[in-house]
């Protein structure tokens, strides 16, 4: 039976993907610096870093497969170690992957590395510009990766660049806009958020992952939803679904951004830059491809997504409450006091 890597495996895409090979019955070992608090029988949880090359000789011996998610998101706001833990862990994995001659090698990167697009939809063939530090260390790691396979025509990697993730027990920002619509709280947008904006489900994300590994497929998938409107009609559909009195609204574009950059500068924000710079422009994939090539059917639609993300937190919300404390930014409740009483306070405004 092969096994798999999975670093990052106590963040909520590593996570999904182990908790998607354990169904399948593969062999699997989870490394990440936190400890798993969802543990599966038969999967071996080790807690340690990508950048502890002494650890990963070990970890990775007899290693089939990986699945590289470890990494520092913009919710971190990490600075400086976004570099040395995206682009540095991600050298040592690839120096032991292709020392001991894995099978494939899956890196999840991040959209974050187009930046801004200027022309859309974007594709593998499209300029990465990314505009903020992460998304430019998730560029440097793709490079390293993009290198590897140039160099050595046998080693089999993949790249995965999701869009925004939605899907079951997702919280991050989301849980904020979740909480909002959940008690009738209006949602307040960048601007009129009529730019076409694409989101991605986990499920599509998991299986993008697995199967570039099974099928071992060299190359660049840019998933995301095929069906999607603008940011201001998907959220529109929501709150229609949710029907708790809540209602999507707009704020001035320069405002809004001026204002979550004084707050992100004053530690009185969740936000970071890939949020307050990206959200409000157009940016969708053509994703087509990536499920013709790996074989396998679409989650479904922006709308499905967002219902499934907001179902699963109406239903789990009471078990939410205890995960502030050492889980992955995307499985944790955000503090983020200051953000929900200007938006209970606007929410009061006609």
């Amino acid at each position: 039976m092969p096994t798999h890597l999975v670093t990052g495996g106590s963040g909520y895409v590593g996570e999904a993907i182990i908790n998607n090979l354990h169904k399948l019955g593969q062999k699997v070992i989870s490394l990440d610096v936190i400890e798993n608090k969802n543990k599966l029988k038969n999967v071996e949880y080790i807690k340690g870093s990508i950048l502890d090359l002494s650890l990963l000789e070990i970890v990775m011996r007899n290693v089939d497969f990986v699945h590289h998610n470890a990494a520092l998101v913009p919710l971190t706001k990490s600075g400086d170690l976004y570099r040395e833990v995206n682009v540095l862990g991600t050298k040592n994995l690839l120096k032991l992957a292709i020392k001991n001659e894995v099978k494939h090698f899956c890196h999840m990167s991040s959209s974050a590395v187009f930046g801004v697009p200027i022309e859309l939809p974007l594709n593998n063939l499209s300029d990465r510009v990314p505009v903020e530090i992460y998304g430019k260390s998730k560029k440097d790691a793709e490079d390293l990766v993009i290198s590897a396979m140039a160099n050595d025509a046998s080693f089999s990697a993949s790249i995965i660049r999701p869009r925004t993730i939605l899907g079951i027990d997702r919280l991050g920002i989301f849980q904020l806009l979740f909480k909002w619509i959940s008690k009738g709280i209006d949602v307040f947008l960048i601007g009129k958020g009529n730019e076409p904006f694409q989101f991605a489900h986990i499920n599509d994300i998991v299986n993008a992952s697995t199967k570039s590994c099974f099928l071992q497929k060299r190359g660049l998938y840019n998933v995301g939803t095929l069906n999607f409107e603008s940011l201001s009609s998907d959220l529109s559909a929501l709150v229609n679904f949710a029907a708790t009195g809540s209602r999507i609204r707009n704020l001035p574009e320069n405002f809004s951004i001026n204002s979550l950059k004084i707050l992100d500068f004053l530690n009185l924000s969740p936000f970071a830059p890939w949020h307050y710079l990206t959200y409000h422009k157009p940016f969708y994939f053509e994703s087509n491809y990536v499920y013709k090539e790996l074989d396998f059917k679409p989650f479904g639609s922006n709308i499905d997504c967002l219902i499934d993300s907001y179902k699963s937190f109406i239903n789990s919300k009471d078990n939410f409450k205890n995960n502030l404390v050492n889980s992955s930014p995307h499985k944790s409740n955000l503090k983020a006091d200051f953000i929900d009483l200007a938006a209970r306070t606007l929410s009061m405004l006609p």
